[in-house]
């Protein structure tokens, strides 16, 4: 896979409100169903100074996937955001590979939800066709 579609996969969940750790295992899961070999890795990113431990990531084909760094760091043109090579970057990730299992997709999408959306999803399952009368 290129960039591109690596991009066109992921930046629109950039904003999701989850940690690096559920949008790591998001990203492995839809790669992995899709059929191809991610590597989910976790340890340490350090930029300038800063570091944030444990952190979680994704390589895959010579690219890094991680949007949630400036999450920790900021939002410092050097601190990575994306899918990008590590080369293209000063920091510094140090991890291991971790084994673990897809996500199946119904979990990945409540994953994905907002709070407000979660609450709005079950309030509209418990109004019945009786009480909208």
């Amino acid at each position: 896979m290129t960039r591109d579609e690596l991009a066109a996969l992921f930046d629109p969940i950039q904003h999701s409100n989850v940690e690096c750790d559920g949008f790591s295992r998001i990203v492995f899961s839809v790669l992995t169903e899709r059929g191809h070999k991610p590597i989910l890795k976790a340890g340490a990113l350090s930029a300038r100074g800063a570091i944030v431990r444990p952190h979680l990531w994704i390589e895959v084909y010579g690219f890094m996937i991680d949007y949630q760094a400036r999450r920790w760091l900021g939002h410092e043109p050097w601190i990575p955001h994306g899918v990008f090579r590590a080369s293209e970057t000063e920091a510094i990730y140090e991890g291991v590979t971790i084994e673990v299992k897809v996500l199946p997709e119904p979990i990945r999408r409540l994953m994905l939800m907002s709070f407000a959306d979660v609450e709005s999803e079950s309030q509209s399952r418990l109004i019945t066709p009786e009480i909208i009368r």
